[in-house]
């Protein structure tokens, strides 16, 4: 028995996700409830920061003699800007609150100060009904659609219309593709992107960005970008894998959720979109979740020199073969469109739902 990892990447499915504050706090929706994904369903108030402030230094005066040029007292509220320290008149040295808070204590030289307390508001993110509250950490939510998962992401969570602005998975998004028309939309391109077509994406407020690889150098920018970002097959000048970009262009013009979330650990979250559709029953699904590995299962290769084709097993030898580095290992023969079936080590494989 072998377990890959596994990708969804399904036309329709019950997709549930759980919304969870960093904090316990305040739930606003009940079980049954509807909501839509820019809703508020939960409140918290964060702890406010702390920051220790080296007085003394910036003053540059002896610890000891910091007590003379404090301007607040502990306790005492202050204001983001506010003097809280003063040396000198003609050519004075001065150090300002960094933060709107109160200062807790001072002595040694510094001085801290606890930051206001920060509201959090959690949204649904997603369009659907709330199956199960868990008082008072967050809610989940149902609904169902398509669900296209990827391998890397950057950025928080966004909602729009998805447009497709390549016309094959393996054409690069190029920043002539990006004009007016994308504002407000989640854009599908292809091989990846440059910096231009980031900036370009920024200034229009593009809502996401799904790609099949994205260039190593881009990683940074798109980090810092405020655009949630989805890339299916990962770090690389690769081609969206055919099953997705299929389903992204059959979907266009549709509305739809997108998340550049990673977690790798500790309830794993990946980067995905999600596109909510009417739907009544559900189509039957030849494997379930966490099943192992079988004949007739749709996988996709995620190593040289098949990285990104799709296909399906078509039998599983049950002896171990030689590959071209010299090692013996466990594979699959799948079939990948071509004359004959090809085989590829387990490890390559993962399993598409």
């Amino acid at each position: 028995m072998y377990y890959p990892f596994e990708t969804w990447i399904t036309p329709l499915t019950t997709v549930r996700r759980e919304r969870v504050l960093p904090a316990p706090g305040e739930l606003l929706v009940d079980s049954g409830d509807r909501v839509e994904p820019t809703q508020i369903v939960a409140v918290a108030n964060l702890p406010g920061e702390f920051r220790i402030l080296p007085v003394a230094r910036l003053l540059d005066v002896p610890p000891a003699r910091m007590k003379r040029y404090i301007r607040v007292k502990p306790g005492q509220e202050v204001q983001q800007g506010q003097v809280i320290a003063r040396r000198g008149r003609v050519f004075a040295r001065s150090v300002k609150s960094p933060i709107d808070g109160r200062v807790v204590a001072s002595g040694g030289g510094r001085m801290l100060i606890k930051g206001q307390p920060a509201k959090f508001e959690l949204r649904a993110y997603i369009p659907g009904t709330v199956v199960n509250v868990v008082e008072p950490h967050g809610v989940i939510i149902e609904t169902r659609g398509a669900v296209i998962q990827g391998k890397w992401g950057g950025g928080s969570e966004s909602l729009g219309v998805l447009k497709c602005v390549v016309e094959k998975p393996d054409q690069p998004l190029r920043a002539e593709a990006v004009d007016p028309s994308c504002h407000g939309m989640i854009l599908i391109g292809g091989t990846g992107l440059d910096s231009e077509a980031l900036e370009q994406a920024c200034e229009l407020q593009v809502r996401g960005i799904v790609l099949g690889g994205l260039q190593p150098e881009m990683i940074s920018p798109v980090a810092r970008s405020p655009i949630p970002v989805v890339v299916t097959e990962g770090i690389g000048t690769m081609p969206m894998s055919a099953p997705a970009f299929d389903l992204l262009a059959t979907n266009d013009g549709r509305e739809a959720v997108v998340s550049g979330r990673v977690q790798p650990r500790d309830g794993v979250i990946r980067p995905e979109v999600v596109i909510p559709l009417p739907a009544e029953t559900l189509p039957p699904t030849d494997t379930q979740p966490g099943a192992p590995l079988t004949v007739g299962a749709r996988v996709r290769a995620v190593r040289a020199p098949y990285t990104g084709a799709v296909g399906r097993v078509v039998a599983l030898p049950a002896q171990a073969r030689r590959i071209e580095t010299g090692a013996k290992v466990y594979g699959a023969e799948v079939n990948l469109g071509q004359e004959a079936p090809v085989f590829i080590p387990l490890a390559n494989l993962e399993i598409l739902r």
